[in-house]
């Protein structure tokens, strides 16, 4: 058989050495210049950036984790760390400790062991946003002021408890589309305390995501206001939903020509005498949602909430990452900061960066690669305004109401064939 010669592992490591060389160089330069270009949109020595943790695995066994940090007003990251819990060749090497070859092997590897991280999964994240943190300074000459988190309250507490910064105390912003799902989280959960309170007419799947929408719309509408207009605006759509005939509680609802409420559109119409309350929530499942709505509304968070962060471009670069490097498939941790490079660097500044990053390995670039780079870059943006319109936003909402009220339906059928005593 006339085969080629295959590659030999150590030419293949090479050869990923000088990719990680290269896309780590190119991605390191502009994220540098993101830094500057966010402190003109800022106008500010103290940036305020949004962070999150991504793994290659769900829940807390992975191995490999990213952290990144956006600016929020540019959208471009600034920083970006990839830990590691495991070293293939520390665990080979283990079963040789104590010898001469071991102690001779170890002064060798510890600057190229990619066991990173010692702790949890969890904790990656933690010790990632840190670690960007307190060395932004160094790095960017530049400091951190506001941290836009999940809700994940061990993040924020490990800034605060390592105090990168002298005489700057960062803050803590909420990113409000986290905040939004704490609705429907606490909802479900309530549902899931409270036997008997779901099923058709009372707090169906489909209601709860109404409920999650209409809370989040109310911080979104009232972002850039005060604390109390958003509170407002959220219980008036707790009240409008458990408005009835005989007691609607409409007051809250904003009675502008544009509003939102049917009610206040029939009473500005003059049509409030034929006006009839639908599906309005019974007084059993008001009862057990009024504290999840209490504790959403509380002061310190919607105060959080005031200036619409959000945490979307760290999702959607997550999304970019593992595009490149997919779970279903294991890569050691290298390979996971290659691709975390390179889609930073198309983040930041479309495909064009992949050429740099091509040119870095003195590989030639003719103009079908510049062409492709560039309607790859356009066909981004074209989908991504698509994804903006109000109808296909509009669209989407509808289709997931549709499952959502066809699993409940199921839901009550499967309720009824499976009661018990059915066979009775």
């Amino acid at each position: 058989m006339d085969l080629p010669k295959p590659n030999f592992h150590s030419f293949y490591d090479k050869v990923v050495n000088d990719i990680h060389i290269a896309t780590k160089t190119i991605c390191e330069l502009f994220m540098k210049t993101s830094v500057e270009e966010s402190k003109k949109l800022e106008k500010a020595e103290e940036l305020t950036v949004s962070g999150d943790g991504t793994w290659m695995k769900r829940g807390y066994s992975s191995l490999l984790g990213v952290s990144t940090l956006i600016s929020f007003y540019s959208g471009k990251v600034l920083d970006l760390i990839v830990k590691c819990s495991y070293c293939k060749t520390c665990e080979f090497w283990k079963n040789f400790e104590g010898t001469e070859e071991y102690d001779e092997w170890e002064n060798k590897h510890s600057d190229k062991c990619s066991a990173n991280h010692n702790g949890s999964a969890g904790k990656m994240e933690v010790d990632s946003i840190v670690e960007m943190f307190k060395r932004s300074e160094t790095l960017y000459n530049v400091r951190y002021g506001n941290y836009v988190g999940d809700g994940d309250s061990k993040t924020y507490k490990g800034i605060v408890d390592s105090n990168p910064y002298q005489n700057l105390f960062v803050r803590k912003k909420e990113c409000i589309g986290h905040v939004q799902k704490r609705m429907g989280t606490q909802l479900r959960k309530v549902k899931k305390d409270n036997p008997g309170i779901g099923g058709r007419g009372k707090l169906t799947a489909k209601l709860i995501d109404e409920l999650t929408v209409y809370y989040g719309l109310a911080i979104r509408r009232s972002i850039n206001t005060s604390v109390e207009t958003m509170k407002n605006a959220i219980w008036a759509t707790y009240y409008h939903k458990i408005s009835t005939d005989e007691k609607p509680q409409h007051n809250n609802c904003p009675s502008s020509e544009d509003t939102w409420c049917s009610y206040q559109k029939a009473k500005a119409s003059g049509t409030l005498d034929s006006y009839k309350h639908k599906n309005s929530i019974p007084v059993v499942v008001q009862k057990v949602i009024k504290p999840v709505y209490d504790r959403l509304t509380d002061t310190d968070l919607l105060e959080r909430c005031l200036e619409g962060y959000t945490q979307n471009n760290n999702e959607s670069l997550n999304a970019v990452i593992w595009f490149m490097a997919p779970k279903v498939h294991y890569s050691d941790a290298k390979i996971v900061e290659i691709a975390s490079y390179i889609a930073a660097s198309i983040f930041n500044d479309g495909y064009t960066n992949v050429l740099k990053i091509m040119q870095l390995l003195n590989l030639e670039i003719g103009l079908s690669a510049l062409k492709f780079s560039e309607n790859l870059d356009s066909q981004r943006i074209t989908i991504a305004n698509i994804r903006a319109q109000q109808e296909t936003k509009e669209a989407r909402k509808l289709k997931r109401a549709a499952q959502k009220e066809a699993e409940d339906i199921t839901a009550t059928i499967e309720d009824l064939i499976y009661s018990p005593g059915i066979a009775d």
